[in-house]
């Protein structure tokens, strides 16, 4: 079959996740890495559309060219979610500027691949931790192993990687950090 010549159907899809809110030059290093590998390994990427390590992710994504190698899961639609972003998530140590380049990326991507954006309904005022909570289910089953970059001990990173684990993916990566 030519599908499977061309690995198709041995394509795995890889979680993303990691801190939103603090990073550094190491974990910045590490996760665009870590995107260059699985693509070249002819995987796909699963993100949640956030700052740090899911921004990290998106932007290596789009230098690459590889958009179509990319699903982005946000929870809600895409201006709704950066307005909230702005309202409710800049807060130290995310800035403007950040969340700026976040929109950026998102609105790259979108534009180049458009059914690589999921965005979860939200009927809501503001988008909630239950909304997150929600979006990390859906990453979950949308992929099939998980790399976690996690930076002290974040809670949103952990609970991605307890729904893996208790779906049964394989946890392939987890580097912890403290900063």
């Amino acid at each position: 079959m030519i599908f499977n010549f061309l690995g198709i159907f041995n394509m795995k899809w890889i979680i993303f996740t990691g801190t939103w809110r603090l990073t550094n030059d190491e974990v910045e290093y590490d996760v665009r890495a870590a995107v260059r590998a699985v693509l070249l390994a002819g995987n796909g990427i699963v993100t949640g559309g956030a700052t740090g390590v899911d921004y990290f992710c998106m932007d290596e994504v789009l230098k690459l060219g590889k958009e179509n190698s990319m699903r982005v899961i946000i929870p809600a639609k895409l201006d709704f979610f950066i307005s909230d972003y702005y309202k409710n998530w800049m807060t130290d140590p995310i800035t403007k500027a950040d969340i700026d380049k976040l929109s950026v990326v998102l609105k790259d991507f979108q534009n180049k691949n458009p059914s690589g954006l999921l965005e979860i309904y939200h009927a809501g005022v503001d988008i909630t931790q239950d909304d997150y909570d929600n979006r990390h289910d859906e990453e979950v089953v949308f992929s099939d192993e998980v790399y976690a970059f996690q930076v002290n001990n974040s809670t949103d990173t952990q609970d991605t990687i307890d729904k893996a684990k208790a779906s049964g993916l394989k946890i392939s990566l987890h580097k912890k950090y403290s900063i």
